[in-house]
């Protein structure tokens, strides 16, 4: 017996079912602090291709990753992680912060840009975070600080939206970190 393109078609979706669909959360506050600039500008982050993937990469086993078809992120994982980021240097920095494109004539007074080199986790919550970040003068296109970072974040809950609340958590902390550099306190 032959069935129709079209139901065969049908069937297959509907075994498939509909993705999940898993949002950042918002970025927690921290302590305020003033900056020796009016206004700083963070560039799109730089991710490994897995963390820049749709789906939420998840780490399996130690080398081992997985991206999952029916996991996937609501928004693209680089514009989240940026705004993300952008929202909580503004939480502590007394600045204006955007991302880029800067919207204003006016250049900014600082640029932040950030490589990636890790940023995996598991299903248990947890999540390793690594990579670098540069502090621009755009004027001059000086580097007026480069420095490495790693974060480990331990488990706190278990599934996907652990998992997203240890990605928020890892760039709260990166946020604390960039701050403190900017405006030369100690990192919290």
């Amino acid at each position: 017996m032959r069935f129709p393109p079209l139901l065969v078609v049908a069937l297959a979706l509907a075994a498939c079912g509909s993705p999940d669909y898993y949002l950042l959360p918002t970025p927690q506050p921290g302590p305020s602090r003033a900056a020796p600039v009016a206004s700083i500008v963070v560039a799109e982050l730089s991710l490994p291709a897995y963390a820049d993937a749709l789906e939420v990469a998840t780490l399996t086993a130690p080398g081992t990753l997985e991206l999952p078809k029916a996991s996937l992120w609501a928004d693209t994982p680089r514009r989240a992680m940026t705004r993300h980021l952008a929202a909580a240097l503004d939480d502590r920095l007394a600045a204006r912060v955007a991302t880029e494109p800067w919207p204003g004539f006016d250049s900014p007074g600082l640029r932040v840009e950030i490589t990636v080199d890790r940023m995996i986790g598991s299903l248990d919550g947890s999540l390793d975070f690594a990579g670098q970040y540069f502090l621009v003068a755009p004027a001059s296109g000086r580097i007026v600080a480069l420095e490495r970072f790693a974060f480990a974040l331990p488990p706190q809950g278990e599934g996907y939206p652990a998992l997203m609340t240890a990605h928020a958590r890892a760039l709260d902390r990166l946020a604390d970190h960039i701050a403190a550099r900017i405006t030369g306190a100690p990192a919290a």
